[in-house]
């Protein structure tokens, strides 16, 4: 076999290149920060095998990422392994740990047709937590290690077609559920049930509206922790640290929930979420120029107005007793007093942005104004280098 080069991209990038929930640890660990990636695709000459491999390093050299995937394309059940390396330094109040993730992927992905597939992933993880020996204290702390065995069924359904970048029309459709289990005989698991709908309506020429309903629970004695607010791949992200997390829940990983424009990371909280996303997007001198455009900044810039929706929970639903939001502890001295609150647990954000693909990234700025317990919050600014939804 002959293989070529598809692809060599060395890029800045802050977003996690790993498909896998993040340990759970603190808001340092949202975003792993500005660093390199450099990425390298190679595929045979009827594009019946690929190998892609990448890594990430960034300006510390701490928070690392390597990865390395074989495809198999020449029969109809597409076969995909991919095997990751991931490490981040994490600083905690007694404490500066170091986690290694090691991870293998095997994927199996059935088309029913052009549209429509069937996908089933089957992984195994290792997660190795080395404490760095800053005092006498964390000298005597010994490492630890999680390993960890699951499954992921996936339905795909995706009939979207391109007319430029971050535009398209038609529909995109995941529904998943997830199983993990500890291997070495300890009772713990974790499930992950979700759904991610989309759908993108032209409305004249190259107008685009798209609108996205999302949402996901985990269960089991190990529990993700979803985190809303905020947008992806945010440059100088903020956290919300007057939301407290239910230590309760037994959480084990973390996910953010994005976008919802106008918050800051965990605004709300929880093992639930739901989410919902619209907005207009306007290549505004694609649209008013009759001619061919030269200019890849002028060629792809647009306006864009939206608007979010969505709220993360725990318990049977956002309204009930039993999630946490509902309930402030306050102690003081001898005192611990539960108040039981009325707030609104769903938060809104509205405002505009702009667009456009800048020495080759594709630069997002939003101004948004979120909407918490029917006041309108301040004004906050997003800036991030990523794709819409």
């Amino acid at each position: 076999m002959n293989f070529a080069t598809d692809e060599v991209l060395t890029q800045l990038s802050n977003e996690y290149t790993g498909r896998f929930y993040q340990p759970l640890t603190n808001s340092d660990a949202l975003a792993p920060g500005l660093s390199g990636l450099t990425r390298m695709a190679m595929s045979d000459l009827f594009d019946d095998y690929k190998i892609v491999g990448g890594f990430r390093l960034a300006l510390d050299l701490n928070n690392n990422h390597y990865m390395l995937k074989f495809q198999n394309l020449r029969r109809r059940v597409d076969k995909e392994l991919t095997l990751q390396r991931q490490a981040n330094l994490l600083f905690f109040d007694q404490a500066v740990v170091k986690v290694h993730t090691h991870q293998a992927q095997y994927r199996l992905s059935y088309p029913f047709s052009e549209l429509a597939s069937l996908r089933a992933t089957f992984m195994y993880r290792h997660d190795r937590l080395v404490v760095k020996s800053t005092d006498n204290f964390t000298l005597g702390l010994p490492n630890a290690s999680d390993q960890t065995v699951g499954a992921k069924l996936e339905y795909i359904y995706d009939s979207s077609r391109p007319r430029g970048l971050n535009l398209w029309t038609g529909w995109k459709l995941k529904a998943f559920a997830e199983y993990y289990k500890q291997p070495d005989g300890l009772r713990t698991d974790m499930q992950v049930l979700g759904v991610d709908l989309r759908h993108s309506l032209r409305v004249h020429r190259d107008i685009i509206w798209v609108t996205r309903l999302a949402s996901s629970t985990s269960i089991g004695s190990r529990k993700v922790l979803f985190l809303m607010g905020g947008v992806d791949n945010w440059l100088f992200p903020k956290v919300n640290a007057d939301n407290p997390i239910d230590a309760t829940q037994n959480y084990f990983y973390q996910s953010l929930v994005l976008p919802v424009r106008g918050f800051f990371y965990n605004t709300r909280n929880g093992n639930s979420f739901a989410v919902m996303n619209t907005e207009l997007r306007v290549p505004i001198f694609k649209y008013l120029l009759n001619k061919p455009i030269r200019s890849d900044f002028v060629q792809n810039f647009q306006i864009i107005g939206f608007g979010d929706l969505g709220t993360a929970w725990t318990g049977s639903d956002p309204y009930a007793e039993s999630n946490s939001f509902n309930t402030q502890v306050i102690e003081q001295g001898p005192l611990t007093i539960s108040i039981k609150n009325q707030r609104e647990p769903i938060v809104g954000g509205y405002g505009f942005g702009l667009r456009t693909r800048l020495l080759g990234y594709f630069v997002r700025a939003d101004w948004a104004w979120g909407v918490d317990d029917g006041r309108v919050l301040p004004n906050v600014f997003h800036f991030s280098l990523a794709l819409d939804i």
